[in-house]
């Protein structure tokens, strides 16, 4: 709500970062920017709750660790024991792209002992949650770039759905934990320069790598109504697809795009008036921002009376990657509760390569009070991958 940018130009104590950075022109064996959003104190972890040896928790990725926490306190604002679920059939759906922490091993191999390897896998993420709670469900990471999460999310509906689980633990993690990822993000110009995350604004050079994790607790809506458990929201819908073959693996598809939302929309039976506001997923590219604009606003912005509120949590908190799906799924979720939408950071100019007036859509620039009480009782989430998902 402060419209704060908690971006840093880089992390400390991680890595060389005067070895690995050279500004400008992409340089071979160099990132341009290890601007981001991190966390203060990543390697803070009390493995004593979880029942770890700390020799145990030393050999495991930071991102178990960052999921063991936040998993207990999801568990703790749903008012769910974690005792309690000892044994039950709850499946846990994590998703997440990142190994970072491996790469440090490279360059010294004397550090692997044996639990190197139960340490640091993308399947171990979730089999670690369950293990840890003793959780007898599907346990599966799911790994779609940045719309891992979102694919966690969709896979652990459907099992509710079928009756195959009766409650789900769903999430996304992502770390940065090592320069080569922003060395190969350099080399391919997807990072902003000037490390700003400026979505859907002209002055938008690229994108800005962040850090976190998010848990969601899911169960069947009317099960939870008739315990009498605090719902924060109710997720009616979710769909996913691909672009498929397009002029390059990174670059996204405006029909795709286009297609699964107008099929979503189709299948609930909502229209654009049933939306209080969208969530975009608005990377602050030259390229996925007009495409994402076009295909929000053809298929719900132009069918509205009023204009289509957008926002993006990206401008505050740069972009989480295989998590980022969550993080905007928790602020479109926060954004009703209170009914207010959050203002947009860095909309000083807007993108000239769209048409936000023909589109009918409204990226968010100030604090927005939501009006809940007629039909726009909804908002809409858009969560995309650099392979196409």
């Amino acid at each position: 709500m402060e419209g704060r940018n908690a971006v840093r130009a880089a992390p400390e104590g991680r890595w060389a970062v005067e070895r690995f950075l050279r500004p400008g022109k992409p340089e071979a064996g160099f990132s341009y920017t290890f601007a981001g959003g991190y966390l203060d104190e990543p390697f803070v972890f009390d493995p004593a709750p979880f029942g770890l040896s700390p020799r145990e928790a030393q050999q495991m990725d930071p991102q178990q660790r960052l999921l063991l926490e936040v998993v207990w306190e999801a568990l703790e604002d749903a008012g769910l024991p974690p005792a309690a679920l000892s044994g039950a059939n709850v499946g846990v759906y994590i998703g997440a792209s990142s190994v970072d922490y491996q790469f440090n091993a490279s360059n010294d191999p004397a550090i692997i002992d044996s639990h190197f390897m139960t340490g640091n896998t993308l399947s171990i993420l979730s089999n670690r949650i369950s293990y840890v709670f003793n959780l007898k469900g599907p346990s599966v990471t799911l790994d779609s770039a940045c719309a891992s999460s979102f694919s966690a999310l969709d896979a652990a509906m459907a099992a509710l759905e079928q009756g195959r689980i009766h409650l789900a633990i769903v999430g996304g993690v992502n770390m940065l934990l090592s320069p080569v990822p922003f060395i190969g993000f350099s080399q391919a110009r997807m990072l902003s320069p000037t490390g700003l995350s400026r979505p859907f604004s002209q002055d938008g050079d690229g994108y800005v790598r962040a850090e976190g994790a998010g848990v969601m607790v899911l169960r069947r809506a009317g099960e939870a109504r008739a315990l009498g458990e605090s719902i924060r929201a109710v997720i009616v819908g979710a769909a996913l697809n691909c672009d498929g073959r397009t002029s390059g693996i990174s670059l996204p598809s405006m029909e795709g795009q286009r297609d699964l939302i107008a099929t979503l929309y189709d299948r609930l039976g909502l229209g654009p008036d049933d939306l209080a506001f969208v969530e975009a997923h608005g990377t602050g590219t030259k390229v996925g921002d007009p495409v994402e604009a076009n295909a929000i606003g053809r298929v719900l912005g132009q069918g509205r009376a009023t204009k289509l509120p957008i926002g993006s949590v990206k401008s505050n908190i740069g972009h989480l990657e295989a998590a980022s799906g969550v993080a905007a799924l928790l602020k479109a979720m926060l954004a009703l509760e209170r009914r207010t939408l959050p203002p947009w950071v860095f909309l000083d100019r807007l993108n000239e390569a769209i048409d936000f007036e023909a589109l009918n859509i409204a990226p968010n620039a100030a604090a927005r009070a939501l009006d809940l009480e007629g039909r726009a009782i909804h908002a809409g989430v858009c969560n995309y991958g650099f392979g196409g998902a």
